[in-house]
Formats: structure tokens, C-alpha cells, sequence
């Protein structure tokens, strides 16, 4: 009896560790610790990293020490394109990815990253832990065949260059401002007289440095742990967009866990929110002290931001009808409704 039971235990890690479909309970015995290795594009200075790092000790606490998340940040685990092919894959475990990169599946978590759509942090926490936000990770995880548990606080992104200071929108004329490969931004740098330069973030610093482009928008987070500030001049705080990180995981590896270790999982990532949201905005402030001495900062009340706001929402904001249809759109005005 006692080598049959050991026969049948061998063949169910054998098929757990091919990630057949069996169930969840199946694969995920009583006391087997289970890592989870996910992986982000941040430097160990990210919005990405210090969310993680919450997660990671409530995941701990929460499964008793049975499920440990390993965070692998700076790119290791890829770019975030590439970490999205591998959560449908099944060949990477789990990301911190940002909203937008998901469009491909499901072209409304591009939406988050409409620039000019949120009004503030409080904005942005109504609609990100509410129903809006719900909706979006259940028809992302109906439409990309992975498993989307929270969408964590990425920050507002800033806008940098080496140019000249931009205090209103004609500061951005012809200016080449990289983006991320989200085709949002586009329609907004366009509007603006600027020139969009899609490119993975994992090249920006060296496009920088070399002139490839003037400029780019990304969290005060980025700002500091990439090191931007070595490779541009100006900071303009003008809130250009708000991009949103959407933690996910893989089916197969989904699948390993019991159903109360997904339950502490989802548990763990909605709870990491609010408090990363919390800190996070702490830690800009204090960034943001720290680039005064590194750049020339121009802070919310030396720009014009309602300048940017109008152009971008009657210039940009029709297009997005005709480029991404109806569902995108009444997303837009939602989030723009909860705003009021």
C-alpha cells in the first residue's frame, strides 16, 4: 500500500510540473512550499518593486509560508511585452506589468493610459478598487488566457527632455518624446506638436543618452532609479497620464495553487493596493525634493496643465472612436464620470 501511495504521488507531480489541467487542489499538497518567480521591468528603485515587496510578505503571511513569490526586477525575467507572451505561454510565472501592454488582448487596459483621463490619486484609487477596475481584470482574464488578480499604483508620469523647459504646450513642439509601445500616448504627443517614439523601456536610458530622442515620460520612481536625471535637464510635474500595473499571473501557474492559496494570493494583491498607494505617494514627494537638486524642475503650479488638458482631450480623444471603438470609449466615460 505504502508503494502505491508513493506511485500515485509521483505520477501527480510529474503531471502538475507539466501543467495539466487536473485541478488545482490536485497539484498543491498539504506543507509544499511553492515558488512563484514574477518578474517586472523596474530598477530596484520602481513603483513596480516596492508593490511587490508588500505582496510579497502578505502572500507570506497569508499562506502560512507555503507560497513564496521571488520578484525579479530590472528586465531579468524580459521586457514587458515578453512577459506578457510568457503569461500565456505558461512559460513565466507571474508579472507587474503595466496596463497598456495588455491592449492586445483586450484593447480597454489601454485605456487606463489615455493621457490627461485622471484628475488625481483619489481619481484614480475610486476607479482602480472599484467596479470599473473589477470589470476590467475579469474581461481580461475572460479575453487573454491568464490570470489578472489586482491593478496596483504605478503613479502619475512626468514629462523629461534636454531640450528646454515645458511650462505649456507649445514648449512641446518637435520635441522627440519616447514612449511606451501603447498607442495611446501617440494621438496625445501629436496633438501637442510633439514627435512619439514608441520603444521598450529596457532601451530608454541608452536612447537618452545618445539623443535617439529628447525626451520621455515616466514616474519621479523611474526618474530616480534609472537614472534619468544623468541624461536629461528639465522635469515638468504636468500629471501627463497615469499608468495603472496590472499584476497577473499564468494559468499553469495558477493551477498549482490550492483554491485557499489563490484566495490568499487575491487577498494579498487587492490589500497591497491601498497601501502601496499610500507610501508610494509619500515617496514621490521625497524624489521629487531630491531631482530639484539633479534638475531644473518645474512643478505643478509653474505649468499650465488645463493647457494640455484641452488640446489633448479635443484633439486626441475623438481618434480613439475610430482607432479602438466603443467599449474603449465608455471606459473613457466612466473613469471621466467618477471623477466628477
Amino acid at each position: 500500500m505504502l508503494r502505491k501511495s508513493w506511485v500515485v504521488l509521483a505520477v501527480l507531480a510529474f503531471v502538475c510540473t507539466l501543467g495539466w489541467n487536473i485541478g488545482p487542489a490536485q497539484c498543491a499538497s498539504p506543507g509544499r512550499q511553492i515558488e512563484i518567480k514574477v518578474g517586472h521591468v523596474g530598477a530596484p528603485v520602481s513603483p513596480q518593486q516596492g508593490a511587490a515587496d508588500i505582496f510579497v510578505k502578505l502572500v507570506e503571511q497569508k499562506t502560512n509560508g507555503q507560497v513564496k513569490i521571488k520578484v525579479y526586477n530590472s528586465s531579468q525575467l524580459g521586457n514587458e511585452a515578453e512577459l506578457v507572451e510568457g503569461l500565456r505561454m505558461g512559460t513565466v510565472d507571474g508579472g507587474i506589468i503595466s496596463s497598456g501592454l495588455f491592449a492586445s488582448s483586450y484593447n480597454v487596459t489601454g485605456a487606463f493610459e489615455v493621457p490627461f483621463l485622471f484628475k488625481n490619486s483619489q481619481h484614480v484609487l475610486k476607479v482602480v478598487n472599484g467596479p470599473i477596475g473589477d470589470n476590467l481584470l475579469k474581461k481580461l482574464e475572460e479575453k487573454a488566457g491568464l490570470k489578472p488578480v489586482a491593478i496596483w499604483d504605478h503613479g502619475f508620469r512626468q514629462v523629461t527632455n534636454r531640450v528646454r523647459p515645458i511650462k505649456e504646450p507649445a514648449d512641446m513642439k518637435d520635441l522627440k518624446i519616447r514612449s511606451p509601445e501603447v498607442p495611446v500616448y501617440s494621438y496625445a504627443l501629436e496633438a501637442l506638436g510633439a514627435v512619439p517614439v514608441p520603444m521598450p523601456f529596457t532601451e530608454l536610458y541608452i536612447a537618452l543618452d545618445r539623443g535617439v530622442v529628447d525626451g520621455q515620460h515616466n514616474p519621479l520612481m523611474h526618474v530616480k532609479g534609472q537614472r534619468f536625471y544623468e541624461v536629461q535637464k528639465y522635469l515638468s510635474v504636468i500629471d501627463f497620464a497615469y499608468t495603472p500595473n496590472i499584476v497577473a499571473f499564468s494559468k499553469k501557474m495558477w493551477a498549482k495553487l490550492s483554491p485557499e492559496q489563490q484566495k490568499a494570493v487575491v487577498e494579498a494583491a487587492r490589500e497591497t493596493a491601498p497601501i502601496w498607494a499610500e507610501q508610494s505617494a509619500k515617496e514621490e514627494q521625497a524624489i521629487l525634493a531630491e531631482l530639484k537638486d539633479k534638475m531644473q524642475v518645474l512643478t505643478s503650479d509653474q505649468t499650465d496643465r488645463e493647457a494640455f488638458v484641452k488640446i489633448v482631450r479635443e484633439k486626441a480623444y475623438p481618434k480613439y472612436q475610430d482607432k479602438f471603438g466603443p467599449e474603449f470609449v465608455d471606459f473613457l466615460n466612466k473613469v471621466l464620470e467618477a471623477g466628477k
